[in-house]
């Protein structure tokens, strides 16, 4: 509000020190932070971030500008989150996902937030295993999920959104020690989020590779980011939906995506479901989600 959208990006990434948190915090793409961080440096003539093995880190002028604005950016949050806080017109716009990661829909739901002050957006990851007790006793504004679910009862809609196909990110180092991909999935650790492993969705992936004698073992960590980080430290691999943008924005020299690594197949199909009688247009914040 008070502070420049570049500069707010730059504490994000100096806070987080990761990009793809750091665009989570701001609500904004990997690649719109980048952005945002290269037009900053273009202003002041000067390198603020570089690349290390521990993600993100600050240069000696970074941390000059970062110690310098610190104490002022501190105060005017506080200020911010104040103003906020006493808005009372927001609008609570509550919004559950099954647990699976989808780059894409990420970045709708953060633009929703941006372009419309109206709501306050709240999303939730966890299973999904009854859709009227989501939508009716729970109260979520809007179920998202690859399961589907029977919706004959009336006072449920859901539209179809995107279809995407999984694939592998990896370390391309990794990879290469291994004559084949089933040699590397045995030797190696799937490395997930903890909710995508709980989902069915992924269960039926690796029952599906069991069935083609394909052997694995995996680790489940909590957020996105830590997954990615391994992923690019050479510490195992990751299924993930493809998307072309955002798939960009996490590969680079050592790391790679690769669209068809599976013995076959395997897309995931999202939809949307939210209650036909509500009073926060969720039919037209649905659409947008396409």
């Amino acid at each position: 509000m008070f502070f420049s959208r570049k500069i707010n990006q730059f504490f994000a990434v100096a806070t987080c020190q990761s990009l793809v948190k750091a665009a989570e915090q701001t609500r904004v793409t990997p690649s719109a932070l980048r952005h945002g961080i290269n037009e900053l440096e273009s202003q002041l003539g000067k390198s603020l971030i570089k690349r290390s093995k521990n993600g993100m880190d600050l240069t000696p002028a970074g941390k000059s500008l970062y110690n310098r604005l610190y104490p002022y950016y501190e105060k005017i949050r506080k200020i911010e989150n104040q103003i906020m806080n006493s808005n009372e017109e927001n609008t609570s716009l509550c919004i559950k996902l099954d647990g699976l990661y989808y780059p894409d829909l990420k970045t709708k739901l953060l633009e929703i937030r941006q372009e419309n002050n109206r709501y306050k957006l709240s999303l939730e990851d966890g299973c999904i295993d009854n859709i009227n007790e989501e939508l009716f006793d729970k109260e979520f504004d809007l179920v998202i999920s690859s399961l589907e679910f029977d919706y004959s009862y009336k006072k449920i809609n859901a539209i179809n959104l995107c279809t995407q196909k999984v694939g592998l990110l990896v370390n391309k180092k990794l990879i290469e020690k291994y004559p084949d991909t089933k040699t590397f999935f045995a030797k190696e650790t799937l490395i997930q989020r903890s909710s995508s492993l709980r989902n069915p969705i992924f269960t039926t992936i690796l029952e599906r590779l069991k069935n083609k004698g394909y052997q694995y073992h995996t680790l489940g960590l909590t957020e996105m980011a830590d997954v990615l980080h391994c992923v690019d430290e050479g510490e195992g691999y990751c299924f993930i939906p493809e998307n072309i943008d955002y798939i960009s924005t996490i590969t680079n020299d050592e790391v790679q995506f690769i669209r068809s690594p599976f013995p076959f197949d395997f897309f995931l199909h999202q939809k949307v479901y939210f209650k036909k009688e509500n009073n926060k247009n969720l039919a037209d914040i649905a659409m947008t989600l396409r």
